[in-house]
C-alpha cells in the first residue's frame, strides 16, 4: 500500500523507533511510557503513570501538529489487571465525549511500568485540492 505522504517526527533516542509517524491522513504514535522530562520513570502508582503516559501521547502527537482530540484509537498495556479502574478514571479525564476507540491488554512491560499507550490520530492533511 502506498500512501500520499509518509513523514517521521523526532527521535527515538537511543532506540530504533519514530514517536510519529504520518501515512497519508492518519498519524501513528509509538508506545509512550510513564517517563518525566529527564527520562526517569515517574514515581507514583498507576495514577501518577498515567497522568504521565498520555502527557507524553500528547507530546509526541505535538510533534506530528495534532492533539488529543484527533485520536481516534488508543491501545493501553497495562502490567496489573487490578489497576483497570484507577487507570480508566485518569484516562478519563484527558479525552473528551466521545472518546477514542480503546484496546486494552495486561502484559509484562519491558521498561518498570504500570502503564504503555499508543495511538492512532486521524488529521487530514491540507492540500491545495481539499477546500
Amino acid at each position: 500500500m502506498e500512501f500520499a505522504v509518509k513523514q517521521t517526527f523526532g527521535t527515538g533516542g537511543p532506540y530504533p523507533y519514530s514517536p510519529a509517524v504520518r501515512a497519508g491522513d492518519f498519524v501513528f504514535i509509538s508506545g509512550q511510557v510513564p517517563t518525566g522530562p529527564d527520562g526517569s520513570l515517574v514515581a507514583g502508582g498507576i495514577e501518577a503513570q498515567t497522568d504521565a503516559a498520555l502527557k507524553n501521547l500528547g507530546s509526541a502527537l505535538k510533534l506530528a501538529g495534532c492533539s488529543l482530540e484527533d485520536v481516534v484509537k488508543v491501545t493501553a498495556f497495562l502490567s496489573d489487571p487490578d489497576s483497570f479502574n484507577s487507570f480508566n478514571r485518569v484516562y478519563a479525564t484527558h479525552f473528551k465525549d466521545p472518546p477514542p476507540a480503546r484496546s486494552t491488554v495486561c502484559t509484562s512491560l519491558v521498561v518498570d511500568a504500570l502503564v504503555e499507550l499508543d495511538a492512532i490520530a486521524y488529521f487530514p492533511l491540507k492540500t491545495s485540492q481539499q477546500p
